[in-house]
């Protein structure tokens, strides 16, 4: 795993090496990844730190680097979300408001990616949009 830096933040080429591992990006290739690595902008959020709330707008894709996130619905169902393990994209893709409050379970550090950035990069990259619609029939398949 990804180890930070004294500063908190990862190096560049670990952060490729991190989203390699990212299970959303498990169809890109190498020069994709790259791509979405140039996007992604790393933030830290301490222990109990609030990241969105419910109906918030979806503005970010957010792949745990370290640490995790607690994502609790109106419903009170609870989700936790560990390294390499993301949060975000469907509300992002579908244009939907956030569907659970975020809380950081513990120091965390995440790679966010803008959603406008997220939308301008899969304009211009055919091959990373055919590499999330794998993911996305992968992930129905699995439910079935």
């Amino acid at each position: 795993m990804a180890e930070a830096t004294a500063n908190g933040e990862i190096a560049r080429i670990e952060t490729v090496l991190f989203l390699q591992h990212v299970d959303l990006f498990s169809f890109c290739k190498a020069e994709e990844i790259l791509r979405i690595a140039a996007i992604g902008k790393q933030r830290r959020f301490s222990e109990g730190e609030r990241i969105f709330k419910l109906n918030d707008p979806a503005d970010v894709l957010y792949c745990v680097i370290q640490g995790g996130l607690s994502l609790v619905g109106p419903d009170g169902d609870k989700k936790l979300v560990g390294p390499t393990q993301n949060c975000g994209v469907v509300e992002i893709l579908s244009g939907r408001l956030r569907t659970a409050d975020a809380t950081a379970t513990a120091d965390t550090l995440v790679l966010a990616i803008e959603a406008d950035d997220f939308f301008d990069l899969l304009a211009h990259n055919i091959e990373i949009v055919k590499a999330l619609f794998r993911h996305v029939i992968q992930q129905i398949q699995q439910t079935n």
